[in-house]
C-alpha cells in the first residue's frame, strides 16, 4: 500500500498542514460550535446560525473568547455566510467519519460462516481487525476471497451473508468510482499500476492508488471493468452476473499486457457459455470487447 501518512511530505500535500488541521480541534470550545452548526445539517439546505444563537448554543457568556475560538475555527471547520455560520465540508466529513468507525477499544471478530467456499466446498471464514474486514476460506490455497477496509457501524444488526455482501458491494463500487479516475475518499485522481506478474496471475489483478491520500486497493481486474455497460451485457449473454464469488457458472480469466505503445491489457473471462475478451488502456479505458460463444 502506498502510505505517506507519517512522511513529512505527501504527494497531495504538507504533513504540516494535516497536523493543523487536527490541532484546530484541540479545544473543548471548538468542538462544541462545531457540533453545534452540525446539530441542524441539511447539505446545501442548512440554515445558518447567527453568532448570538450560535453562542448561546454553545453555552458561552464570554463573547471575547467565542469570538477568538470561532475565528480559528473560520475556513477551515466553520464558514462565515451572509446570514450566520455554516459547517464546512471538512467538518461533515470528519464527522460522518467519527460517526462511522465510533472509536472504541481495538477488538478483533472472527467466526466461521454458514455457507460454503463458491470455488472449493470450504468453510468460509470472516475476521475483522484494524478496521479492516476479510473474507477467507480454509482450503484454497492462499488466497483470500475479499479484504477491504469498512466501518465498524456497517455492522450492526449484519450477520453472515450479510455483512461480507455489504463489505463487497461498497469495495466494489469504490473499485467502479476510481475506474473513472476518481478516489472514492477524497476525489484525487487515481493511478492504475499494471505490475506484469499480478496482470499474468490467478486471478489478473490490477492496482489502484489515490495521488492525494492513502486509498490504495489490488483487485481484479474485472471489477472495475464490470462496470463499463458494454462489459457487463457482454458477461449477460454468457450467463455471468457479477460479483463472481457467488455466481453459479464456473469462472475462469486470464490477464495478459498484448503492448507497451500503445499500453493495452487484455483480460479473458471464461465459462462454459464462452468467453469475454476485454482490452482496456492504462486508464482503464475499454478499447474493445469481443464475445466467444463455445
Amino acid at each position: 500500500m502506498t502510505d505517506w501518512v507519517g512522511r513529512e511530505e505527501g504527494p497531495g500535500g504538507d504533513r504540516a498542514s494535516v497536523r493543523e488541521a487536527f490541532s484546530l480541534l484541540a479545544h473543548d470550545i471548538r468542538l462544541d460550535i462545531v457540533l453545534a452548526l452540525l446539530e441542524n445539517w441539511a447539505a446545501v439546505c442548512t440554515e445558518p446560525q447567527s453568532y448570538s444563537d450560535l453562542m448561546d448554543a454553545v453555552g458561552m457568556r464570554d463573547s471575547g473568547k467565542f469570538n477568538y475560538h470561532l475565528d480559528k475555527l473560520r475556513g477551515v471547520y466553520v464558514e462565515q455566510v451572509e446570514d450566520g455560520y455554516v459547517p464546512t465540508a471538512s467538518a461533515v466529513a470528519l464527522y460522518r467519519t467519527v460517526l462511522a468507525h465510533r472509536p472504541t477499544e481495538t477488538t478483533t471478530e472472527a467466526g466461521e460462516l454458514d455457507e460454503p467456499c463458491p470455488h472449493c466446498g470450504g468453510t468460509l471464514v470472516e475476521q475483522y481487525e484494524r478496521s479492516f474486514f476479510t473474507l477467507d476460506c480454509t482450503d484454497c490455497d492462499s488466497w483470500e476471497l475479499l479484504t477491504y477496509v469498512f466501518p465498524r457501524n456497517g455492522l450492526r444488526d449484519r450477520t453472515g451473508r450479510e455483512r461480507y455482501r455489504a463489505v463487497e458491494s461498497r469495495a466494489d463500487y469504490h473499485t467502479g468510482l476510481a475506474r473513472t479516475g476518481q478516489c472514492p475518499f477524497c476525489a484525487g485522481p487515481v493511478t492504475f499500476h499494471f505490475d506484469p506478474e499480478d496482470v499474468e496471475g490467478t486471478p489478473p489483478l490490477v492496482g489502484m492508488t489515490c495521488d492525494i491520500c492513502t486509498w490504495h486497493v489490488d483487485v481484479t481486474l474485472l471489477t472495475p471493468l464490470r462496470f463499463v455497460p458494454r462489459v457487463a451485457a457482454a458477461l449477460l449473454d454468457l450467463g455471468i452476473e457479477p460479483p463472481v464469488i457467488e455466481a453459479d457458472t464456473i469462472v475462469e480469466m486470464t490477464g495478459e499486457i498484448r503492448s507497451e505503445e500503445p499500453f493495452r491489457v487484455a483480460l479473458d473471462v471464461t465459462s462454459e457459455a464462452g468467453t469475454v475478451t476485454v482490452v482496456a488502456d492504462d486508464d482503464l479505458v475499454v478499447q474493445s470487447v469481443e464475445v466467444t460463444v463455445e
